[in-house]
C-alpha cells in the first residue's frame, strides 16, 4: 500500500511549498536580502508562487515561470541553505 494518500501532494510538490514558506519567512525576519528592497520583493513574490505550486488555482507550474529576480532569489535561498 502506498504511503501517502491519492490526493495528497507528491514529495517534489511539498519540498517546493517548504522551500517557499521558508523563503518568505527569511525574508520577513530580515535575513534575506535586509538591504535590498527589489531582491526582497522578489524574494517574497517566488515564495508565494512556491507555496501555491500544485493548487488548482496557481498559474505557476515550472521553474521557468519565474522572473529573473526570482529564479536569482531562489538560486540565492538554495545556495544559503545549503
Amino acid at each position: 500500500m502506498s504511503t501517502f494518500s491519492y490526493y495528497d501532494d507528491g514529495p517534489n510538490v511539498k519540498k517546493l511549498v517548504k522551500y517557499g514558506r521558508e523563503m518568505i519567512t527569511l525574508a520577513e525576519e530580515n535575513k534575506l536580502y535586509p538591504k535590498d528592497d527589489e531582491m526582497w520583493n522578489a524574494a517574497v513574490t517566488c515564495g508565494n508562487k512556491l507555496t501555491s505550486f500544485g493548487s488548482t488555482w496557481s498559474k505557476f507550474n515550472s521553474i521557468n515561470d519565474l522572473s529573473v529576480n526570482e529564479k536569482k532569489a531562489f538560486l540565492h535561498y538554495l545556495e544559503t541553505k545549503a
